[in-house]
């Protein structure tokens, strides 16, 4: 079919949404869809000084920062851009990844599907940093998410977690919305035989992955790591990436890649080089809607050591793929499960194995297309409203 591909960001830029936006698009093509992409969109100069002063203004005032994301001017200028560049072309439907400023005003009878994993009334009360907007910017992304949602001819989320908010907070009818959790960011499958090579490697390693060192949990990183050690007797190799270590930790023996821009093949490369010498990745995080590090490690046999929280138990499967612990585990409850997962040579083996089959299985962009063509067949194409899948996971 002939899909609209909608966003404000660039689509094609790996760095935005940890690079979902890129790879939905890439999927619906690899699986034989024709897309055409509207974005990125260049904010008027006008309105651009007008937001930052907005923002300035909220800064020092009120000690909040205001998010121009959710300005309603900036949603409205949007929509008038995208329905100008629309107009007079023909598409079975219109894709917008996880921006409800593209399309909350948009006036189109294209039908929309909309795909994210999460809603504003989630977000706001789960990340610390977004406890720190303003009423206005509460009001403004309310009024954008109902919008967005009401207007959104179905809407693919990629948890039960975030579609259950969208049913309770926002009214949308179940028969609208279909759940399958999002693919691996990664362009290159390394081969089965592959995945094993990590136990060659004696000395327990663990990859740390994430942009916000405190939101992920790299405190109980640490306090897990000296249990391991003076507990276990295991001492553990501790890679990080994406992020700086807080000043406290800095020379203290651990590899630090605290950004790599998967734009680039030498980052990509690395990344994978990471990937493929972890033998967990373990991000204790107090806050995650999906743990895209969790689907690519998967490619890799890698189990995830994490939290269960958020959307990240639709990803990591316990005795599957990793295990999710409860958000009180401390750092010797992490330490306990890693050294016992680790000398069980046969039950870790075992693991690699049920990691890369969850892969192969669930979390692939395959799947996911699959997926929405399924969703295609059933509510767009066919146009009937009640030929829908009921609120359970795919």
């Amino acid at each position: 079919m002939k899909i609209a591909y909608l966003s404000i960001s660039d689509p094609l830029n790996q760095k935005f949404w940890d690079g979902s936006i890129y790879y939905i698009a890439k999927a619906l093509q690899n699986y034989g869809h024709e897309v055409e992409f509207f974005g990125p969109l260049k904010t008027p100069k006008i309105l651009d000084k007008f937001l930052r002063a907005l923002a300035k203004f909220n800064r020092i005032i009120f000690r909040r920062e205001y998010l121009a994301k959710c300005n309603l001017i900036l949603s409205w200028h949007a929509s008038r851009q995208f329905r100008k560049k629309l107009k007079g072309k023909k598409y079975d439907c219109i894709c917008v990844p996880s921006e409800p400023s593209a399309i909350a005003f948009l006036k189109t009878q294209t039908p929309i599907v909309y795909l994210t994993d999460n809603t504003f009334k989630l977000i706001t009360h789960y990340y610390h940093e977004f406890r720190k907007i303003p009423l206005i910017s509460k009001i403004e992304g309310s009024i954008l998410e109902r919008k967005t949602l009401k207007k959104s001819s179905s809407i693919i989320y990629s948890s039960i977690w975030a579609a259950e908010s969208a049913v309770h907070d926002y009214k949308v009818p179940t028969k609208k919305i279909l759940i399958t959790p999002m693919g691996a960011n990664i362009d290159e499958v390394p081969e089965q035989n592959n995945i094993y090579k990590k136990l060659e490697n004696k000395e327990l390693t663990l990859l740390f992955s994430g942009s916000d060192w405190d939101r992920k949990g790299g405190n109980i990183v640490i306090e897990t790591i000296k249990f391991l050690k003076y507990s276990y007797g295991i001492k553990a190799k501790l890679i990080v990436c994406g992020c700086e270590l807080p000043a406290q930790y800095e020379n203290t023996g651990i590899e630090v890649f605290p950004f790599l821009n998967r734009n680039k093949k030498e980052d990509a490369d690395k990344y994978a080089a990471l990937l493929s010498e972890a033998h967990f990745l373990f991000v204790p995080t107090r806050a995650d809607c999906s743990m895209f590090a969790a689907a690519e490690a998967s490619a890799y046999g890698v189990p995830a050591i994490t939290t269960e929280t958020g959307g990240v138990p639709e990803v990591v499967k316990d005795g599957v793929n990793g295990f999710c612990l409860p958000y009180s585990a401390n750092g010797n409850t992490y330490a306990a499960l890693i050294s016992e997962l680790f000398i069980d040579e046969s039950r870790y083996r075992e693991l690699i194995f049920t990691s890369r089959q969850r892969f192969e299985q669930h979390l692939n962009w395959n799947k996911w297309s699959a997926v929405f063509n399924e969703l295609f067949e059933k509510k767009v194409e066919s146009k009937v409203s009640e030929a829908t899948t009921e609120l359970d996971r795919v």
